[in-house]
């Protein structure tokens, strides 16, 4: 094989070269010369005939000097360079039509660094100086990367920074592999948002974190923000990736934006693995809760469940004086986690009832609360609670109480709500504890209305139920079943009079012991109520009622001594006309005050206090007592009701889905029950 440039006389200078195949140059001997030597050899030898024959056949053969001269014309084997056209085979009148095929597709790898080096041979790639990598819908930021482009194989040394979708994380080293998705990232930490995954940050500032969270109001409940999940900071010595699945090795766990953190949940082993789109399990090895560096406890639970449901916090020590005798320990379990479903059941231990039985091991000293959640992608929702107050199923009619609950979204913005109680426990002002036997009905829920730019809100409802309780109409009082048709209308406005400057969203100023930073604020309100319930028996009540109400915060909460006065105070007169045949529901309060006040003492404590009185008869009707004790990543309340024979401690954690156990009281408010 030579490669033969052609003359430049001939053709124009090409760039291309082309390989040709050089035949032998020797010709074969004439047709008259090869006769001549066979007449020669054979003139003797050979019969008139045989050569007769011969000669026949040596003049059909092929002429030999055509012959030669194709054989020694250079012939084209192969080309270097594109492909001519007249190099083509040229297609049959039979032949199918050729397929068009694409153009090969593949993954863009797109680099930047201030060194680049490539092995065509390995097919590594290897880059240093503030190396950029973005591919296959990933970014990958580090000093030196070292990338198999065959393999798909990354080695990431030094400040590593990784992307994946919306999760973002740094370390020391990174080896991971862009085909599989798998690698282990050394000395890894960053942000992650536990409920999707979708919004996960390296770092984010105090401001960020701290509009996400729970705070006191001045009444001592908690505000709308509470039971979110939002972003933990995390460090690990060993993070592996395995597709969706993460696994770290000697995790510490924390919401505060701040180092070093005041709350950290530590653990030599955890895996976070997601379920669904919207839910993940976090499975924990022997986990403590680290507060301030210093003093720990054991975590209650080794699996958590995150997820768009509010869940029960894991444990809680809880005070129920009319249903459980005092004193009991609820701990949260997790049974179904479905995306759309979740059923969790806590167990209870009746201290005090234990303390003062004769038979401590009996089936009265234990409890359970069972709760079903269901949320559906058509805006349907379920929500159900069963509650036993003793597990001696002889006494199940005494013991246990139980509501379900299901919305529809109903004409554009409304919601058709369908209830179904079972001895609802109702508190009802000056008439105390009420219980209702039976409850089924269908209400609708209009949405809330701004009028036009008055900033005044209008919302309404209208409900039919069929009530079975006790009735005032019938002598002896005794329970009976009605039908209930009830409709009430509710006019507010609002009016913010005043607004302070809020203290820095930094670490010693306002989120010292807050976990958002206070606003100082003066707040007044005005509404106005009406409700017109109808019986089966004949019997109608209707009310209007009209409250004012002002409300404020005074201080940043930021200092050690009473740098914080929250506080409330409203007013309500009702004009009512008629009387309900039941206890639970009677407006027997026409004129009531409210009031309460959280005040720092000193530090992050602050206690708290709000009583109800009706002024038709000076009596103190209802009243809560709390001692908190508040930081920027958690809080440890004392709440207690006197009246109501409730109270709880419970540990709070700032941005988690965890909330208090609703309350088994069904408080009624204006002549509506507020069921939780």
């Amino acid at each position: 094989m030579d490669f033969l440039p052609l003359p430049s006389s001939q053709l124009p200078p090409s760039n291309y070269a082309e390989v040709r195949q050089e035949r032998s140059q020797r010709t074969l001997a004439s047709t008259p010369a090869l006769n001549d030597h066979i007449a020669t050899r054979f003139a003797v030898e050979l019969p008139i005939e045989v050569r007769s024959q011969l000669e026949l056949f040596l003049e059909s053969l092929p002429d030999p000097d055509a012959i030669a001269r194709k054989l020694i014309q250079s012939t084209k084997v192969a080309q270097v360079g594109p492909i001519k056209p007249n190099s083509l085979p040229k297609p049959k009148p039979k032949d199918k039509p050729r397929p068009v095929l694409p153009p090969p597709q593949g993954e863009i790898l797109n680099v930047v660094s201030d060194r680049q080096e490539y092995d065509i041979n390995t097919q590594v790639f290897v880059a240093e100086g503030k190396v950029v990598i973005k591919y296959k819908k990933s970014e990958l930021i580090a000093d030196r990367v070292q990338l198999n482009t065959k393999s798909q194989e990354v080695i990431a040394d030094g400040n590593v920074f990784f992307t994946r979708g919306n999760q973002k994380i740094r370390g020391t080293k990174l080896t991971y592999n862009y085909g599989t998705v798998k690698g282990e990232l050394l000395k890894a930490s960053g942000a992650v948002d536990l409920g999707t995954l979708v919004s996960s940050e390296v770092s984010r500032t105090p401001a960020e974190i701290a509009t996400n969270s729970i705070t006191i109001s001045a009444t001592g409940s908690g505000d709308t923000a509470e039971g979110q999940v939002r972003r933990f900071g995390f460090i690990a010595d060993r993070l592996i990736l395995d597709g969706d699945n993460w696994t770290a090795e000697n995790l510490r766990v924390t919401n505060d934006p701040f180092s070093p953190p005041e709350l950290e949940l530590v653990t030599s082993k955890a895996t976070l693995t997601p379920i669904s789109a919207t839910q993940s399990r976090l499975e924990l090895e022997s986990p403590r809760i680290f507060f301030d560096q210093g003093f720990s406890l054991p975590f209650p639970v080794n699996s958590v469940i995150i997820d768009r449901f509010q869940r029960f916090a894991p444990a809680l020590v809880g005070f129920d004086k009319r249903d459980r005798d005092g004193v009991f320990y609820q701990q949260s379990f997790d049974v179904v986690t479905q995306p759309n479903l979740s059923f969790q059941v806590s167990p209870q231990i009746l201290l005090q009832r234990a303390l003062s039985s004769s038979n401590i091991l009996g089936f009265d000293i234990f409890g359970v609360v069972a709760t079903l959640n269901g949320a559906f992608d058509n805006g349907q929702s379920l929500s159900a609670r069963a509650s036993l107050s003793g597990l001696n199923i002889s006494k199940l009619d005494s013991v246990l109480r139980a509501n379900a609950s299901y919305r529809v979204p109903v004409f554009g913005d409304y919601t058709l709500l369908s209830q179904y109680a079972f001895r609802d426990q109702i508190f009802n002002g000056s008439l105390g504890f009420q219980d209702v036997n039976n409850l089924l009905g269908t209400t609708l829920l209009s949405p809330n209305y701004v009028l036009g730019d008055s900033k005044i809100s209008l919302s309404y409802q209208i409900s039919a139920q069929l009530v079975g309780a006790l009735r005032s109409d019938i002598q002896p009082n005794e329970v009976s079943s009605l039908i209930r048709v009830q409709g009430a209308a509710i006019v507010s406005r609002a009016f913010p009079l005043l607004r302070g400057e809020p203290a820095p969203a930094e670490k010693e100023s306002g989120l010292r012991f807050s976990p958002k930073p206070i606003v100082p604020r003066l707040d007044a309100v005005v509404v106005l109520q009406g409700v017109n319930s109808f019986y089966s028996n004949g019997a109608n009540q209707a009310a209007l009622f009209g409250t004012l109400g002002l409300s404020g915060e005074v201080g940043n909460f930021a200092k050690d001594f009473l740098d914080y006065t929250g506080f409330s105070v409203s007013y309500t007169q009702a004009f009512s006309s008629g009387v309900s045949p039941f206890f639970f529901d009677r407006i027997a309060d026409t004129r009531t005050l409210t009031a309460g006040i959280v005040q720092q003492i000193y530090g992050p404590i602050r206690v708290g206090i709000q009583q109800s009185w009706s002024l038709d008869t000076g009596n103190l009707f209802d009243s809560v007592y709390s001692l908190e004790y508040a930081r920027r990543t958690y809080s440890v309340i004392v709440r207690y009701n006197p009246n109501q024979g409730l109270g709880e401690f419970l540990l709070r954690i700032s941005d988690f889905n965890w909330t208090r156990p609703p309350s088994n009281v069904t408080n009624v408010q204006n002549g509506i029950e507020q069921r939780n």
